[in-house]
């Protein structure tokens, strides 16, 4: 087996242990903005309910306080608005991100699973659920979900990246690789997704093209 070297993120990045080896944490990304493309379904806007002054003020309260780092304080603030309006997306998708920068996936999963019944074409609402199924280990049901999230954002990197990380924990190698593949096409600069192709060679019994992922992801992480 080709010899890999591990990008260090203590947060978001996958640990990059074979199959059998404990969960791996996924590598988040952002969208890039791209739009999709034509042919594809487009990507529907959220809808969103109107709300109170007050409550648009805990919304604000809420993202204030995820932005300084308090998780637990902007999940009372969104938990507040989800109380009060349970029609409320924003509510219900700030709720979930402050949960599960707790580490509280379940909790998490159980506000996305709300969202997906209000917004079932909004392409973040399945990208968060596959990454909360994914970091509970749960990878069959966040391939489901981040299948979801590229049929609805094709152009979205981080969604492709999500969903071979959890093909390589289901040891789908070859769906693996082709969905990576489309990852490095969006976002050339991925050392994290020529790195997960390492992982699936690995596994395909190739340690030739194993190594060439990653000396690819040091070369693109050392840009």
């Amino acid at each position: 087996m080709a010899r890999k070297t591990q990008e260090q993120d203590p947060v978001d990045t996958p640990n990059d242990a074979p199959a059998e080896a404990a969960p791996q944490q996924p590598a988040a990304a952002p969208d890039n903005g791209k739009p999709a493309r034509a042919g594809r379904r487009a990507r529907a806007a959220a809808p969103e309910v109107p709300l109170d002054p007050q409550l648009v003020e805990k919304l604000e309260q809420g993202d204030a306080l995820a932005e300084a780092g308090s998780h637990a304080g902007a999940a009372e603030a969104f938990a507040a608005v989800v109380a009060a309006r349970p029609d409320s997306l924003r509510g219900l998708m700030g709720l979930a991100t402050a949960l599960a920068a707790q580490g509280k996936y379940e909790a998490a999963e159980k506000e996305l699973r709300r969202a997906e019944k209000l917004a079932p074409d909004h392409p973040p609402v399945f990208l968060q659920l596959g990454q909360a199924l994914f970091k509970r280990g749960n990878y069959p049901a966040a391939v489901l979900s981040l299948r979801r999230a590229v049929e609805l954002a094709p152009e979205n990197g981080a969604a492709y990246l999500l969903l071979g990380e959890a093909l390589n924990q289901t040891a789908d190698s070859d769906g693996a690789i082709e969905v990576l593949e489309a990852a490095v096409r969006i976002v050339p600069e991925s050392s994290k997704a020529y790195y997960a192709m390492g992982i699936a060679f690995d596994r395909k019994g190739n340690p030739e093209r194993a190594a060439e992922m990653y000396r690819l992801s040091r070369e693109v992480a050392a840009k």
